[in-house]
């Protein structure tokens, strides 16, 4: 793959997510009562490479309060047109979990219609905004069709950029991708974003009349600014990127912070989570199972930095099959999306992590 595609596909890979199947251009989303008073907009498992994170709308007994707003503008007026069929309140707070885009792109939409709302943050999340998310959205309308274009050209050619010959699920794959692009590209086009207006460092509780909301920084994990929002009476938390599934997201990852803060999640005492990515979870197994994930992978590096290994020695020396299938199973996809997104990412960061070498913003 040429230089300038590589970039592109790091830059890709913060909003860009591989799982099973083919059809949709951009995935849609289900909406699920997870209590009274509480809807979920579950974005869809996407069917080739392009993803939205999960949204929730909190309503109280004066206003809503909605947790991240989406990737796709068109998909956000979608669920702004939900909400006020579900209330005639208006939005007063918009809370983002962390500052990848897959989750702010829709800010603009909700400005426009609810003019007030007050977009909340962590103050790091804030700040990845200005630093990162702004100059990602311009590389991605930039680089986004060329890199259609050559994944087409691949398809095309049937062999990908070191020569390999594509099997025809391959091939269909790259042509997916590459329409999903194109209708990414086209609403991205359309995104203005937004700094937060106000920001928190460890805890901020929102009343929305009775209606308490809980916006708590447990400690760093996927990002160094991660959020969870909780609602005591209804015990439902939304833990944004904390939680992804198929696949725990990597890219700007701390692995021993993450580990402790999802047992600081665990012990909040929720019945339900709503996770950034995929559907509703009821009980703390998966938790559990990204926990075990960060835990074994972690120590396994931390021992090959011990043994003074390098990076493409502790490599070859990590066990990870067994780990792949638990979150792959046997779908080709979600296994291409767990090598390119997990541990594609995973092993540079956790062990500069354990060298003392990781740069942290």
């Amino acid at each position: 793959m040429p230089t300038r595609f590589v970039c592109l596909a790091a830059v890709l890979s913060l909003f860009l997510f591989q799982a099973g199947g083919h059809a949709a251009k951009l995935p849609s989303h289900e909406t699920v009562k997870v209590a009274e008073g509480m809807y979920a907009f579950i974005s869809a498992e996407s069917n080739n490479a392009i993803v939205s994170g999960n949204s929730v709308a909190v309503i109280g007994d004066d206003g809503v309060l909605v947790v991240d707003s989406g990737n796709f503008p068109s998909e956000t007026r979608k669920i702004i047109a939900e909400i006020r069929l579900l209330t005639s309140l208006p939005v007063r707070y918009l809370v983002h979990t962390h500052w990848h885009r897959d989750h702010t792109d829709g800010d603009s939409e909700y400005r426009a219609a609810f003019p007030d709302v007050v977009i909340i943050s962590t103050p790091y999340t804030r700040k990845m905004i200005t630093d990162r998310a702004m100059k990602n959205l311009e590389e991605e309308i930039k680089m986004g069709p060329e890199y259609a274009s050559y994944l087409r050209k691949q398809a095309q050619d049937g062999k990908d950029g070191s020569g390999k010959v594509l099997s025809a699920e391959e091939k269909s794959y790259n042509n997916d991708f590459a329409e999903s692009l194109d209708a990414a590209v086209a609403e991205f086009k359309q995104v203005k974003l937004l700094l937060p207006d106000e920001t928190f460092d460890q805890n901020l509780d929102v009343h929305l009349g009775k209606r308490e909301v809980q916006l708590k920084f447990l400690g760093r994990g996927n990002t160094g600014g991660d959020a969870v929002i909780y609602v005591p009476d209804a015990k439902v938390v939304m833990a944004g990127d904390l939680l992804v599934y198929p696949t725990p997201y990597v890219f700007d990852s701390y692995f021993a912070d993450w580990i402790q803060t999802l047992g600081k999640l665990k012990a909040i005492g929720a019945t339900t989570i709503v996770p950034g990515h995929g559907p509703v979870q009821h009980n703390n197994d998966y938790v559990d199972l990204v926990s075990s994930l960060l835990q074994t992978f972690n120590s396994q590096v931390q021992q090959a930095v011990r043994q003074n290994l390098s990076l493409d020695e502790t490599r070859k020396k990590v066990d990870v099959a067994s780990l792949e299938k638990q979150f792959a199973g046997d779908n080709p996809n979600r296994r291409r999306n767990f090598e390119a997104y997990f541990l594609g990412m995973a092993f540079e960061r956790a062990y500069k992590e354990a060298k003392g070498t990781l740069d942290t913003p």
